[in-house]
């Protein structure tokens, strides 16, 4: 989903797939979401890192329970 080479700014409206710019701030604050880099005042995101969270929280659906 993203470019693993790439990094990409908190602020980056592809990250909006994840979660909007607020609640991705907020989970920084808790220690939470996505690895970061905090270079002075700004927070980039690895491309790597953010499809390694994304493919962590991939729910595969039972086949026999929805049968």
């Amino acid at each position: 989903m993203f470019d693993d080479t790439r990094l990409y700014p908190a602020n980056d409206p592809a990250l909006t797939a994840i979660a909007p710019y607020s609640t991705m701030a907020h989970w920084r604050c808790e220690g939470r979401g996505p690895a970061f880099f905090k270079v002075g005042p700004r927070v980039m995101y690895a491309g790597a890192d953010l499809n390694r969270w994304l493919s962590e929280r991939r729910v595969e659906p039972n086949a026999t329970a929805a049968g």
